[in-house]
């Protein structure tokens, strides 16, 4: 079955069910046809008729929207609250004086609150704490130094064997004990090869000059750095078992500055 859109005037098609309650062919149509005729529609609205409590000016407010007291807008609402300024916060007025326990500072409370307001400002607040804190949740040992024999504090967690004041009394704890140095370090591979062979001079030529006299990690040359470059065994000389040929082969060595590209090539391998 046929009927005209009550908007556009449109046929559109519906079902015989639905003959009377269908009136437009689209949504659209049908919010158009509500804008024009709103008259039409405003049995369907459940808004009540109220008054501003400022002005008088009548108001239409849905029930959720309707308060004890009820305003035009923003203006009437500071307007009629400056009227009756005298008659609300009744208990604000009354104030008693403190002085604040942080800055000494005078200030005022309401008489709520006169017990239990110690601070005139969070600031002053937050210092406190901090004071407070750090007083009585500081947990510290005395402990001495293990170079200079100085009293030093400490936290638990960091208390170690060996306890230093400063990096300089380390250094020299380190120095002088040799903790960390010869077999007592964790790269320790019993000490330094001083002898690579009696072909080892005329290879470390041999490569410098195929390697164009040039650091072969970081590129600076001979006449950059102002002394000879490094030579350095690719598979370390000391897994060869004193099989000088092999291990100074110039596929085994390549030329590289002293610092920092040769001590970084040792430090990845330990």
């Amino acid at each position: 079955m046929f009927k005209k859109c009550l908007n556009c005037n449109k046929d559109i098609y519906v079902k015989p069910s639905q003959f009377e309650r269908k009136k437009y062919c689209s949504r659209k149509c049908k919010g158009e046809y509500q804008s024009k005729n709103p008259i039409a529609f405003s049995h369907l609205s459940k808004k009540k008729l109220i008054h501003c409590d400022n002005c008088g000016n009548e108001l239409q407010r849905k029930p959720s929207s309707i308060f004890d007291k009820n305003y035009c807008n923003k203006e009437c609402k500071y307007d009629h609250q400056r009227k009756i300024g005298s008659t609300i916060n009744q208990h604000l007025v009354s104030q008693v004086e403190k002085t604040c326990m942080g800055c000494g500072k005078t200030y005022y409370v309401i008489k709520s609150r006169e017990n239990t307001s110690k601070f005139c400002s969070m600031n002053c607040l937050g210092k406190a704490n901090g004071d407070r804190g750090r007083i009585q949740y500081r947990k510290r040992i005395v402990v001495f130094c293990t170079n200079c024999g100085k009293k030093i504090e400490r936290k638990p967690s960091v208390i170690k064997k060996w306890n230093f004041c400063n990096e300089k009394c380390m250094a020299e704890y380190y120095e002088r004990s040799k903790a960390f140095s010869g077999s007592n370090s964790a790269t320790w591979q019993g000490g330094d090869i001083d002898y690579y062979g009696p072909n080892w001079r005329a290879q470390r030529r041999k490569a410098r000059k195929r390697d164009n006299f040039t650091c072969q990690d970081c590129g600076r040359t001979e006449l950059q750095l102002g002394h000879e470059l490094s030579i350095h065994h690719i598979i370390p000389f000391r897994e060869f078992d004193g099989d000088w040929k092999s291990a100074n082969k110039l596929s085994n060595l390549v030329s590289l500055c002293e610092y920092p590209c040769h001590r970084k090539r040792h430090s990845k391998k330990n």
